[in-house]
């Protein structure tokens, strides 16, 4: 189940939001839901997510504000706003997706496959370093790897 965060500083759109995600087939869980940087900051630091659905603007600042003020950025980042002019922006943050407002339930649909894949592209990713880990630091008489083929296993 992957972790989610909604920063946004309308309730209405969090509720929106919510309600879309958890009639998903997605397996999100919305860990927070935050209508101020400040707030936000405090919960990326004590759940870090999986996914960060950010509003663009929430009152005098910018969810690029909050992301510019992070050490860090390892999670995803689906923008959520009415304004279609900041997406290059987004883009320049990394951005997974830039969502307009009334979200749609099926670019939201869309945007949680690209999460799903880019998850396990970083599994994937994760598992062949340890592999080559292991392999490096294994002794030279049994540098040997298993293979999986359709006739079985190739050594």
């Amino acid at each position: 189940m992957l972790k989610a965060l909604i920063v946004d500083d309308e309730q209405h759109c969090i509720d929106r939001l919510e309600r879309l995600l958890r009639s998903s087939t997605h397996n999100i869980q919305i860990i927070a839901l935050c209508k101020t940087i400040g707030e936000a900051k405090k919960e990326i630091a004590k759940i870090t997510p999986d996914i960060l659905f950010l509003d663009v603007q929430l009152g005098n600042e910018t969810g690029f504000d909050l992301l510019s003020q992070l050490n860090s950025i390892d999670f995803e980042v689906i923008f959520t706003t009415s304004y279609d002019k900041y997406a290059l922006k987004a883009i320049k943050f990394s951005a997974l997706d830039y969502l307009l407002k009334p979200i749609d339930n099926t670019e939201l649909d869309n945007a949680l496959q690209k999460l799903r894949q880019q998850k396990n592209l970083k599994d994937a990713s994760k598992k062949i370093d340890v592999l080559f880990h292991n392999f490096k630091e294994s002794n030279a008489s049994s540098k040997r790897i298993a293979i999986p083929t359709v006739e079985g296993f190739t050594i």
